[in-house]
This record gives C-alpha cells, structure tokens and sequence, in this order.
C-alpha cells in the first residue's frame, strides 16, 4: 500500500513531530521498520527539510527500493541535495570509530549546512544492528543516544532512531526506552513516562534514582487516570448535552420550517434532517436520499436552473444560493430557499456541502398579497396625480383636436369651391391625420397611467419614457413658469423594467419639483431632468429643483409612508416611488442642492 496516498494514525501522529525531537521506533520485522522509516523522511521532503538516511552494510539497496515504492522520487531528491544516503562509515565511523563528542559536532555542523542551503531544517534516521558487532568506541553509544535529546534540543533537528527488538538485547533495549523522550512502537506514537533525563541516566546512584523515578511515574499514572475518568464524566455530559441541542435543533427547525442537510460530493450520499424529510413530504424511516430523488422533486420549470447552481457551486466550490419550487405528490407546490456551503479539506479537495433549505411559501404568499396591494395603491396615487393634472391634460388633449377641426374646415373650404383645390385639401387632410394621432397618443399614455399595470417587466428606453412624462405635464410646466431642461445620455444603456411604474416615478419627482417651486419670486423657476451612465452597471435618471430645498433634519423620513411637508399631501409619493425603485433593483435617494432647490435621483441596473 502506497503511504504517500494516505493518512493513518501512525502517519498523523508522525506529522505532529517536529525539529528538536528525539524518537525511537523499537520494531519486530522489516515492514514495521519501514512503515515507520520511510513516512519518517517523506514528510521530512514534504515540509522542505533535508533528510539524511544512515543506513547499516549492505541495506542501502533496500532502502532506496523502500522509498521508491512509497512514492518517493529518490533520484531527483538526491540530485537537489534534499536526501541523502550515507553508510554508517560516512557519518558514526568517519574517524575509524565512535565518537560522542564528534557526532554532536557533526550535527551541529550539518543543521547549520542544511539552513544554509535553503532547508527548513534537518531530519535524520539510522539503523543500528551494526551496533550489535562491537568496535571502537560503542561502548559509549547510550551516552551517546542520552546527550543527543539535548543536542537536539538545541538544533534545528530531529532524529528517529531505529532498533529491532529481535535482535536486541533486553537490557540494551531498556536503555534505548530510557533515553528516547518519544517511542514508536507498532503503530503509536508515545510520550515516554520512562524517559530518563540524561544527568540522571549518566549519574551515580542510579538505583535510588530509579525508584524515585518509578514512584512519580505512578503518581503520574494515577493523575492520567484521574484526568481520564474526568474527561470521560465530561464526555458523557457533552453527550447529553448534545442530545439535548439536537432535540432543540430539531425543534427549532420544525417551528421555522427550516431543514438542514448535507452532500458528500464523491461518493454521492445525502444527509437530510427530520425537518427536511417533512418539508419534502417523505418518510425518514423508509426514504432514503439522493440527489436524483431530490432533483425528481423539483418543479419541471425550475429544475434546468437548479442543476446548473449546484454544478456551478461544485465546479468553483463556492456557496450556493437558489430560490426553487417543489411539487409534492398531491400536486401542490411548495416555494423553497436553499444555502450551502462548500467544505475543503486540508488537502484543497472538495469533501462536502452543507446547508439549510427553507420553506418559504407562506412568506412567498405574502409577497404577493403585499405587491398587490402596492400596486393598488400606486394605481391610486397615479389617478390622484392625473387628477391634479387635469387642466394640463385638457390643454394637451385641446390643442390637437383644435387643430383637427380648424383643418377640417379648411378642407371644406377647399372642396366647396367652383374648382376644387384637391392639393390644399390633400395637405389639410393629412394635418388632420397628424393631430389626429397626436391626441391619440395623448389619451393613450394617460390610459397607460390611469389603468391598473401588471407587474411584467420589459427592455425599455428610459428617455423615450421620461420624454413621455414631460409632454403630459408640459401645460403645467407652462402655466407655473417653470423653465424645463433636459439633459438625456444619448448614449443612455436600455433597462429592464416595467414602463407605467417607472413613469410614475418620475412623474411624481417631476410633480413635487414644481410644486416646490410655487412659490419662488426671487429666483428663475428652474427644473432639470437629467440622465446618464452611473458607475458600470447602472444608469442615473436626476431631477432637481430650484425651491424651497430640503431640511437636513428631516431627510431620513421624506420617503417614510405618511410622512408629507405638504398641506394637501398624503405622505404616499416618495415612499410608493422608493417601493418600486428598489423592486427593480435600483436605489432612490435625496440631496439638498449647492444651491437653492433639491435634487432626487435614482439609479437602474443596465440591461446586458
């Protein structure tokens, strides 16, 4: 089994080692030995450390076959100086025989070399049954392993040290547990209890030092115990506790309408809460979840998108958002809101997505009611406004139709003679057509204004619209004294959006415009529409006045519903203005001018 391609115990507690530790691995055959060696060095190579590998005669070959098969590439680790290979005469014997005092320096030297050469740091590995055959200087190699914790200590280093039990005396391997802060044996990981501080393992009166040392080991056994019989009471309460939570959890989630759920991505398989199988109308102890029953469930003209969100979502492991219906057995729908998120794992890989689905069809209920009785009462307040325009409507609807009875007696005039004059009559027909249609088109977008609109929205050209507004209320433009200026973006971007609403809008800031310049003396009467380009994605339709102007106090509540600085007014303009601004997605808001007057003005996602 590849190590490279998982994460065991043995391999997660390795990992946790660091610089400056001094283990041992006490092992019985050569696949333990290598299950500890080789995850040894390769998280070394992972973490930008140099590793050196000392190996015993002849076992260099195996050794470099273990590594390879584990997924170490040892050529390309070797040619940049990252791993190395040596012989116990290149490194414990350079000098014919062992020294202590050398090998600390040796250490030293390397750690220093390694840091040099752009390492993290130094992490070494040696066998050790050479050791069992004698030679010069050996008899010091467990003052050696004791003085090496605090050398290590003291270095940017690490080194595992490995014995095979088989081949090592008792008493020998006794000493090895003595002076190894940290052991390995099988597949764990330990902290040394009978870990012997070097000053005492190299001291006189080692005996009494022994039972004192087994004493506080006992003591500290009891203590470990009592800590876990401690944690094991908390942990039995933590359950409890958690029981209690999930029972509250589902609680909630029943109250609220909300379901949690989650989705192991790889393998496919789906986690639904109590409150989910609810909402889906199944049955947890029967159903079992999956994505293509959940996807079945989906109301036929919302499915396509829902599919494509969480494609999208897993593809760029991003959160997900997605308002869709659902069609239960009995053929009724349910409106649903979905969150999720993404889980990464430490490795970067997508591991799951976890998230909330909400039953939102009581609010989507209300949504609608509450829209409905917006656009009842923006009907209302359209007629009101058309109302108070009625002189200007009668004048823009009178000046066409004059015109179309003054031509026609001109035609007649033209016909009745002795020769008819066909050409005179020809052109006063057609002013007739052309007067005609002009007060058709009048009557028209008043019909537009006054009748109650759907809520569909369309591609529209917002200074077409704008331009509209201004012909109805050119009369009462006139008649106040008010000096018009359009200053429309030639190169205005369409929008999306529901014409007679956004007509409203802008009829309603026109109207409060010159009525807020009634009763201006001092001053030009001065009104100016403006349109344009705002930020990337928007466009900015500006109207301002030169009145009365705003009171800053005051300009947080112009667009609350009721509020009104008018004597006559309802309070109802501004908010219902705002109301269908923000509907399509824009924003509405005021400013006192530089000078005398006030500016309104909102912005509109562009289309495209």
């Amino acid at each position: 089994m590849n190590l490279a391609a998982q994460t065991t115990p043995l391999i997660a507690a390795l990992e946790r080692l660091g610089p400056h530790d001094h283990l041992c691995s006490i092992y019985e055959s050569p696949q333990d030995h290598y299950a500890v060696a080789i995850p040894f060095i390769r998280i070394g190579l992972d973490r930008g450390e140099k590793c050196i590998y000392i190996a015993d005669d002849g076992t260099l070959g195996d050794v470099r076959q273990a590594m390879e098969s584990e997924g170490i590439d040892v050529e390309r680790a070797t040619a940049i100086k990252a791993l190395v290979l040596a012989t116990k005469e290149q490194a414990y014997l350079e000098h014919g025989s062992f020294d202590p005092d050398w090998m600390f320096t040796f250490w030293r030297e390397a750690t220093q070399l390694a840091m040099s050469e752009g390492f993290s740091a130094l992490r070494a590995t040696g066998e050790t049954e050479w050791v069992l055959r004698g030679g010069r200087g050996l008899e010091r190699w467990m003052e050696y392993e004791s003085r090496l914790t605090h050398t290590l200590s003291e270095s940017n280093c690490s080194a595992l040290c490995q014995y095979n039990r088989r081949l090592f005396p008792p008493e020998l391997i006794l000493d090895v547990i003595r002076t190894h802060p940290t052991v390995v044996y099988g597949s764990t990981v330990c902290r040394n209890l009978y870990h012997v501080p070097p000053d005492e393992f190299l001291g006189t009166n080692q005996t009494a030092r022994e039972v004192e040392r087994l004493l506080i080991n006992i003591r500290e056994r009891e203590r470990i115990e009592d800590a876990l019989r401690e944690q094991l009471t908390e942990r039995r309460r933590a359950e409890a506790e958690l029981r209690r939570s999930e029972a509250h959890l589902a609680e909630g989630q029943r109250i609220s309408h909300t379901g949690s759920w989650g989705w192991n991505v790889a393998t496919g398989e789906l986690f639904w809460s109590q409150e989910h199988f609810r909402i889906f109308g199944f049955d947890p102890e029967t159903a079992k979840p999956s994505y293509p029953m959940f996807l079945e469930k989906i109301h036929p003209k919302d499915r396509p998108l829902v599919g494509q969100t969480v494609d999208q979502a897993v593809r760029e492991r991003t959160d997900l958002e997605m308002d869709y219906r659902i069609v239960l057995t009995d053929g009724s729908i349910k409106h649903l809101q979905s969150l999720g998120h993404p889980v990464i794992g430490e490795s970067g890989d997508l591991m799951e997505f976890v998230g909330t689905v909400m039953d939102v069809t009581e609010r989507k209920r209300a949504e609608e009611a509450l829209h409905q009785a917006q656009a009842e009462l923006a009907h209302v307040t359209r007629v009101m406004t058309m109302g108070e325009l009625t002189a200007s409507i009668a004048h823009e609807i009178n000046q066409p139709l004059a015109a179309v009875i003054t031509n026609a007696n001109a035609c007649l005039r033209w016909l009745a003679g002795p020769t008819p004059n066909l050409a005179e009559a020809r052109e006063a027909i057609t002013r007739i057509n052309r007067d005609g249609k002009r007060a058709s088109d009048v009557i028209g977008r008043i019909r537009d204004l006054v009748k109650k609109s759907t809520t569909e929205k369309a591609h529209l050209d917002l200074n077409e619209a704008i331009q509209e507004v201004a012909g109805l209320v050119q009369t009462e433009i006139q008649k106040n004294g008010i000096i018009l200026r359009m200053e429309l973006a030639t190169d205005l971007p369409q929008i999306v959006g529901n014409r007679v609403q956004l007509q409203q809008v802008v009829l309603n800031l026109v109207m409060n415009g010159i009525e807020a310049m009634s009763e201006v003396s001092d001053r030009s009467r001065d009104l100016l529409i403006r349109s344009g380009k705002y930020e990337s994605d928007k466009v900015l339709v500006v109207v301002q006045d030169s009145g009365v102007g705003l009171d800053w106090k005051n300009l947080g509540k112009i667009f609350d519903a009721f509020y009104t600085t008018k004597s006559q007014g309802m309070g109802m303009g501004l908010a219902i203005s705002r109301s269908i601004i923000e509907n399509h997605g824009g924003r509405l808001w005021a400013v006192p001018n530089e000078g005398p007057g006030a500016i309104f003005q909102f912005t509109l996602i562009k289309y495209g």
